[in-house]
């Protein structure tokens, strides 16, 4: 176990050695992916195809991570943006929190209205979220982070692999 200290406060790394852990199955599967040249839209050729096989509003794991990894590859969504989205994270600015950052992100939590993050519970992910609340609601925390931002989403990277994601998933019907 490593300890360090930031802020004076102790912080205390477990490692592999000390607590044995596998990774998910999306984690292995994205360190497969080849992140393909950037572009904000498929063809309709490359539309038709994933409608073809990506239908069911109620996917496995696997065709989950399938079409992620099919988009980081066509070039729609970085690897990191796809970890954020399969997680359930929604960009946002975190440049008054901490500005040497160059993207922060807003979880899906109960608490949020409240002004509370709890990172904890927004990690069951983009399967939780679109079983229980559907596309609408992932769309709803995208729209809430755009009009809560001091970046210009237009120009953001970030916002803007967002938005192409959304567009895909309209575009098959998800």
């Amino acid at each position: 176990m490593a300890m360090t200290t930031i802020n004076g406060f102790p912080i205390y790394a477990v490692t592999q050695k000390e607590v044995p852990c596998e990774l998910s199955y999306f984690a292995k599967q994205s360190l497969t992916w080849v992140e393909g040249s950037k572009r904000d839209q498929l063809t309709q050729e490359e539309i038709a195809d994933l409608k073809n096989r990506y239908h069911s509003k109620n996917m496995t794991e696997k065709e989950k991570t399938s079409l992620f990894g099919e988009l980081v590859e066509a070039g729609i969504m970085s690897k990191a943006t796809a970890s954020f989205i399969y997680h359930g994270v929604t960009p946002m600015d975190e440049s008054k929190i901490d500005p040497t950052k160059p993207q922060g992100v807003l979880t899906k939590c109960d608490d949020a209205s409240d002004g509370k993050l709890n990172f904890a519970n927004g990690f069951s992910g983009l399967g939780t979220m679109l079983g229980v609340g559907g596309m609408g609601s992932y769309k709803n925390w995208y729209e809430y982070s755009k009009e809560n931002t001091d970046l210009d989403v237009e120009k953001s990277k970030y916002f803007q692999e967002y938005r192409y994601f959304l567009d895909v998933l309209a575009q098959i019907g998800l």
